[in-house]
């Protein structure tokens, strides 16, 4: 269904934690909620109706949106927000299908890197789309902006996951080191999902686990780039303690009951040394890594940020701290050109295959 006047997109559908966060980007004031099956899910500031905004957020169980698989967004322009008596439009109301993640094999799609570009990263998740019969979960990972410099920056994420779900699809949006960069960058919180203000949180979809794991910037917070602007090493030293959390608490998250795949999503590939913004980040990352190998154990780590795409394995050259996994990196990106190339994962029996494509062809289908 394409999506009304009001809404500058399609809904994205956001996997956090156990809830979807239907993204609503929008062109006027207005009070929004939900509709699935009988239950009705506002935007709301602790019971007001929030209008004073151009992008709208409505936190759903994904247990009832998987069970009724569609929803329905209503809203009504306000016209005028008095203190008594505000006046608003009429209620108008819009459709959505949705389909949760059940298929087996789960068929997943990621897009980073792609720094401003719109045509060219939807034109190799299309491709993907079409080789391989649809698309089950999309990954946003990090640097889709060139910057945060402008809020209007932000609509591309929607832009995306409307041309390859239209709503009717989960996705999940990690944040890249471009993303930190611009006077806006500190309102991303608003724009995008995630969890107590958090950009690192857990998902759980299906037979599905993941972890995302937000770097910051990979340049020193004293870099001039920044010129004192940012403290990302305190970011993820809280980090370190949230994953230690969640590394003991297995059987709530990537031990629980039908979880059957485990993987980690990290804009940066942080198991390479070079990736660490300072010495002292070396043992952190390290650590990272070694919660992952005694705890959780995943399939492997899906990651972009060097604009190259290779899969690491163990032991080999960017294994810098004994990963047990390998890491996918999987985005080709030439921005003066512009060309893009993204990354497809297809769990299959007897192994992951992993796909690097483009708008036009398939450059590799390989099981790992």
């Amino acid at each position: 269904m394409k999506h009304s006047e009001f809404m500058k997109t399609a809904p994205a559908v956001l996997a956090v934690g156990n809830e979807y966060q239907i993204m609503v980007p929008v062109n006027y004031s207005a009070i929004l909620w939900v509709q699935v099956g009988n239950r009705k899910y506002y935007d709301d500031s602790n019971g007001i109706f929030r209008s004073d905004t151009d992008m709208h957020r409505v936190c759903v169980p994904m247990s009832a949106l998987d069970d009724a698989e569609e929803y329905t967004i209503y809203w009504r322009e306000v016209m005028e927000r008095k203190p008594y008596s505000p006046i608003l439009g009429e209620e108008q109301s819009a459709r959505f299908a949705f389909r949760p993640l059940k298929n087996d094999p789960i068929r997943m799609y990621m897009i980073s890197d792609a720094h401003g570009m719109l045509e060219q990263p939807v034109a190799a998740g299309k491709k993907f789309i079409e080789s391989y019969g649809g698309i089950d979960l999309l990954v946003l990972n990090g640097d889709i902006l060139s910057n945060s410099g402008d809020s209007a920056n932000f609509i591309l994420y929607y832009q995306i996951i409307e041309a390859l779900t239209g709503g009717e699809v989960p996705a999940i949006i990690s944040r890249g080191n471009h993303d930190l960069r611009g006077k806006c960058a500190e309102r991303l919180v608003d724009y995008m999902p995630g969890q107590c203000g958090r950009s690192y949180y857990t998902v759980r979809l299906g037979k599905l686990w993941a972890i995302l794991l937000d770097l910051g910037e990979d340049k020193e917070d004293a870099h001039k780039e920044y010129n004192g602007t940012i403290c990302c090493q305190d970011f993820r030293l809280r980090e370190t303690e949230f994953f230690e959390q969640v590394a003991e608490n297995g059987a709530a998250e990537y031990a629980a009951d039908g979880v059957e795949h485990r993987i980690v999503i990290s804009h940066v590939p942080f198991t390479r040394i070079d990736m660490a913004p300072v010495e002292e980040e070396q043992a952190l990352y390290r650590k990272w890594v070694e919660l992952l190998n005694e705890k959780i154990n995943p399939e492997f780590i899906l990651s972009g940020h060097t604009h190259w795409q290779y899969i690491a394995y163990p032991g080999e050259k960017y294994d810098s701290y004994g990963m047990r996994f390998p890491t996918v990196v999987g985005a080709y990106v030439d921005r003066e050109n512009p060309y893009f190339a993204g990354c497809g994962i297809i769990w299959k029996q007897g192994g992951l295959r992993v796909i690097f494509n483009d708008g036009q062809e398939i450059l590799k289908d390989q099981i790992i």
